[in-house]
């Protein structure tokens, strides 16, 4: 088999790869980039964003295509989506939630920082729609392990590491998050292994 590799440095979406790959079981070598010097991510792709992942002769970036990508290609290991039609509805509420919600504030604050922005009106606000954001997690984990069903899916391997980057990033503190979520995070978090780790 092609060896899988992953090109990317330490954002959520990295993570979630990386993530997605430990609980499929799937051997990994994961290229740490500088993000300051993406030029072997444009050589490879024409963009500049990652994750990127080869696979033999498949050549993909975009983490959502990338999970895909996995759980079609891999599917006697764990899935991560599924063919029922209402669960994988469920699934992509999540990942859309992920993005739009949950991502969204701390992409701005970055975008006004990469344009020379140090802006504390900027990441007031951002760091306030994360938080109730964040909020809205809570009564799905109720009495559960899992957002979706009753092992892990896509659904949480795109929304947790956001969670964690979230509170990495200063949005805020892990001791202000309910138990449950910090439960799920953390067992979510448990698949990352650490850059240049397979």
């Amino acid at each position: 088999m092609a060896a899988i590799e992953v090109f990317g440095f330490e954002t959520g979406n990295n993570m979630k790869v990386r993530i997605a790959l430990k609980y499929k079981d799937l051997p990994y070598i994961f290229h740490s980039i500088d993000p300051q010097d993406r030029a072997q991510i444009e050589a490879l792709t024409g963009q500049p964003l990652t994750p990127v992942m080869r696979h033999g002769d498949v050549l993909l970036f975009d983490s959502g295509a990338i999970l895909r990508y996995l759980d079609a290609n891999f599917p006697a290991a764990p899935r991560l989506f599924c063919g029922d039609r209402k669960t994988l509805v469920a699934i992509e509420g999540w990942e859309t939630f992920g993005r739009a919600k949950l991502l969204a504030p701390l992409i701005r604050v970055v975008n006004h920082r990469l344009e020379g922005g140090d802006d504390q009106v900027v990441f007031a606000a951002a760091q306030a729609a994360f938080k109730l954001a964040v909020t809205e997690l809570a009564p799905a984990l109720e009495g559960r392990r899992w957002l979706v069903g009753d092992s892990m899916t896509g659904a949480d391997v795109t929304t947790a590491p956001v969670v964690f980057r979230g509170s990495g990033y200063g949005f805020c503190a892990r001791e202000d998050l309910d138990r449950q979520i910090l439960d799920w995070m953390d067992r979510v978090m448990a698949y990352d292994t650490p850059a240049g780790c397979p």
